[in-house]
């Protein structure tokens, strides 16, 4: 069976889930797919790419960079092997994708989509802008806040063969790695209706692994090494600034004067003073390498709860991972990704 004849056949049976499920999730199924295929046919193997005397020799070092990293995914981490991320997609400079993410107004509380095989998730992803943008507006007349956010990666979680896409090639080598051990992480391991927990181990997975990469290859005291750690650091700083931000506002949110309040411009008002409180203490956090002045920056683009309820998806169970390593593996990593695969095949 050819390519497209087994890419179909799946496609095909993924339609016919969705209409026994839900026939409205019918049209959106075709359209991705559509999408999805569009990816898949038009992407051009890396092996090609290093063969062809125009392709930038700068793009070429990234390509085999890619190959290493992936590689050593397989090897050295045991990710599951697929022909994901052997061939690459340009994008000509138009985003990977639109991803819709909702919440309530009043309350840190994702909406979810229900979806057939994968179940319940907290964001809804669209190869088409306007698609994405009547989606939110759907859910923002529903009284839900809403955001579109554009991924640096896209992945299938192993359903169709995914390909590098062009975007990713901007990434520095520690950073590449992250991705790419990230998104082969969710063609090892998932768990249905648990979008927050397969996140967090994606993400515990990919920045571990990507340590265990620049370890492997520069040595324990390498500047690559020192530098991605003291970001890894950097970014969890932030995400836990967030989340007890988080918290704090929805406390707010809980209290018995915010509940009786009935003037809706006052009751936004005090979200607003609460979201910008957060964003103005970021400079207390001390980072070695993240520019606080531009993180603050985000205060003065419209964000909302769902902004908050993003970090909760990729980092609210981080710590319970990286405890279960230190009290379960002594800190042996590898262990830990093995028990995590056992425990969680894809």
């Amino acid at each position: 069976m050819s390519k497209i004849a087994r890419f179909f056949t799946l496609f095909g049976l993924i339609v016919l889930m969705l209409l026994l499920a839900n026939c409205k999730l019918v049209g959106y199924a075709i359209t991705q797919g559509i999408g999805q295929f569009k990816m898949v046919k038009n992407a051009v193997p890396i092996d090609e790419l290093l063969q062809d005397e125009e392709y930038p020799d700068s793009l070429k070092q990234k390509l085999i960079l890619i190959k290493e990293i992936r590689r050593f995914a397989i090897d050295s981490l045991k990710l599951n092997d697929s022909k994901n991320y052997t061939a690459v997609y340009d994008l000509k400079g138009a985003p990977t994708a639109y991803v819709v993410q909702a919440c309530e107004k009043y309350a840190m509380k994702k909406y979810l989509w229900k979806f057939p095989v994968v179940g319940k998730l907290p964001y809804k992803g669209f190869f088409d802008e306007k698609d994405a943008e009547k989606e939110a507006q759907k859910l923002q007349q529903l009284g839900y806040d809403t955001r579109i956010v554009n991924p640096g990666g896209w992945s299938t979680m192993g359903w169709f063969k995914d390909p590098v896409l062009s975007s990713m090639l901007r990434r520095d080598e520690a950073n590449l790695a992250e991705l790419i051990i990230h998104e082969l992480t969710h063609s090892t391991i998932f768990v249905k209706d648990n979008s927050e927990l397969n996140e967090n181990i994606a993400d515990y997975v990919g920045e571990n692994g990507a340590k265990y990469y620049l370890k492997s290859k520069y040595g324990d005291s390498s500047k690559a090494l020192i530098r991605y750690s003291f970001l890894i650091s950097d970014n969890e700083k932030l995400a836990m600034h967030y989340l007890y931000g988080a918290k704090k506002i929805d406390s707010i949110y809980n209290s018995q004067n915010f509940i009786a309040l009935t003037d809706t411009t006052i009751k936004n008002n005090i979200k607003r003073q609460a979201i910008n409180d957060i964003f103005e203490s970021v400079d207390t956090l001390g980072f070695d390498l993240i520019d606080a002045n531009k993180v603050k920056q985000y205060q003065n683009r419209n964000v909302n709860n769902t902004f908050f309820t993003g970090y909760m998806t990729y980092y609210n169970k981080k710590d319970i991972l990286r405890n279960e390593c230190r009290e379960k593996f002594n800190n042996n990593f590898l262990q830990h990704l093995e028990y995590l695969k056992n425990s969680y095949p894809k």
